[in-house]
């Protein structure tokens, strides 16, 4: 909670351009929406959403208003608020890192994630095949213990295999 204050998250909205003046729903109520209120804030409709929204923080949205909201900066303010979140939580058991510091100009994390997503996007996200799965996406991030930032995000589809990347 304390990572997540008002002043934080309209701090990192305003440099990541998500807001760029007062209006009715700013960082607060993006943050609500895709981490706390919705846990399917991907496929719900904007409808739901924004009902979702108004029963939980009273901001009143249209579907085309949330619709616009949801473009390339607020990407960056929520890649932000995920890394500020990693950092801390890293920062908490920063005993193991500090041990490694000394030797070490960087230390690189690679990984990634595939899960299914409906069969209507196989053209765009193909997937592995495995276990009947026609659509995947695959993520790979990349985050630099060090610095505590990302280096590195891409989103492919499922099929990709990890050794193509690097």
């Amino acid at each position: 909670q304390r990572y997540l204050s008002p002043h934080i998250l309209q701090q990192l909205a305003q440099e990541t351009g998500f807001v760029k003046r007062k209006s009715k729903y700013g960082a607060r109520d993006l943050a609500a929406l895709c981490i706390w209120i919705s846990q399917q804030v991907a496929s719900d409709s904007l409808n739901r959403l924004c009902s979702q929204l108004y029963a939980n923080t009273a901001t009143l949205m249209s579907p085309e208003g949330l619709n616009q909201r949801f473009n390339r900066c607020a990407v960056f303010f929520l890649q932000r608020v995920f890394s500020l979140l990693i950092k801390s939580k890293l920062n908490d058991s920063s005993q193991i890192l500090n041990q490694y510091t000394s030797y070490f100009q960087r230390i690189r994390i690679l990984d990634a994630t595939i899960f299914q997503v409906p069969n209507h996007l196989a053209p765009i996200y193909p997937g592995s095949g495995g276990c009947a799965q026609t659509a995947g996406i695959k993520i790979q991030l990349e985050y630099d213990l060090h610095s505590g930032k990302f280096l590195n995000f891409q989103m492919e589809p499922g099929k990709n295999n990890d050794k193509t990347f690097g």
